[in-house]
């Protein structure tokens, strides 16, 4: 509070940044998790002006710009050999069990095959009873439903929802069946009747935190303020893993100097196993 008073006195303009939530409702970007932080918003134009006023505020230790990320992803489990990992396991099934593996990209539905919630039950330990966010989209195999929708740049028609519409990208339902999907029986493709197949870690639940989504203005891509909104409420949700298969941002410019690189630190040594894209 003592930080936007100062900064509403030096940019009159300066207000701190919103996102648009899975439910409709608007949440402020400030974080106290994975970064020590809060999202300003000093306008579409402005620059390093604006970054040097910030940075000169009392007890601002850095001030990181805003940048895209982009979906990744390469191949999956015979690539790994996750086959010899599940016997191991006691079998397939039990790959996960117990496991609870966030899917930060672009969302996933309840009534995909690989996502089926039949037989499945919310993990205990005070966990709620239907899970967090949209709980009309979790299952028991979903168990969070979360979204993150910049204001001024909202989902296109039929793309308001945590998981993807007609325009929205599939590759986070791809991505968090790869990592966790249900095994699988009874796929054709083309008429020829696949053999069984599931993700990785069959056994473990999935959450939903969708951060890419087909915005009115044609923008697939996330920016680094709704990234961090993700990574924060994943790791209060109490997330074991995090899915991140995206990349591009900054070009590499690294922690300490990248404010999402600083977030995924810290959201490892909050105890999430953080895999990224490589």
């Amino acid at each position: 509070a003592a930080f936007v008073a100062q900064m509403q006195a030096a940019l009159p303009n300066a207000k701190v940044s919103t996102y648009i939530d899975e439910k409709g409702l608007s949440q402020r970007q400030t974080y106290q998790v994975v970064l020590n932080a809060v999202v300003v918003d000093a306008g579409f134009d402005a620059d390093t002006p604006e970054l040097k006023v910030l940075s000169g505020l009392s007890g601002v230790k850095a001030v990181y710009r805003d940048y895209k990320y982009h979906t990744d992803l390469y191949t999956s489990t015979h690539l790994i050999n996750a086959p010899m990992a599940w016997d191991m396991l006691g079998g397939q099934a039990m790959a996960g069990k117990g496991v609870k593996v966030a899917s930060m990209d672009g969302g996933l539905h309840k009534d995909a095959a690989m996502f089926d919630g039949t037989g499945w039950s919310y993990p205990g330990g005070g966990y709620p009873t239907n899970g967090l966010g949209l709980t009309s989209n979790n299952n028991g195999k979903i168990i969070a439903s979360r979204a993150y929708f910049r204001w001024w740049d909202p989902p296109a028609p039929g793309d308001e929802n945590p998981w993807p519409g007609v325009n929205g990208t599939s590759h986070g339902t791809h991505t968090g069946s790869t990592a966790a999907g249900n095994l699988v029986t009874d796929a054709t493709f083309l008429g020829t009747l696949l053999p069984p197949f599931s993700g990785v870690a069959p056994g473990a639940w999935l959450m939903s935190y969708r951060v890419f989504y087909a915005s009115v203005r044609g923008d697939g891509s996330f920016h680094t303020a709704e990234g961090i909104s993700a990574l924060e409420d994943l790791v209060k949700d109490g997330a074991d893993v995090v899915n991140n298969s995206w990349g591009g941002g900054p070009g590499g410019i690294g922690a300490p100097f990248d404010a999402i690189d600083n977030a995924l630190v810290n959201a490892a040594k909050a105890g999430v196993f953080v895999s990224m894209s490589n």
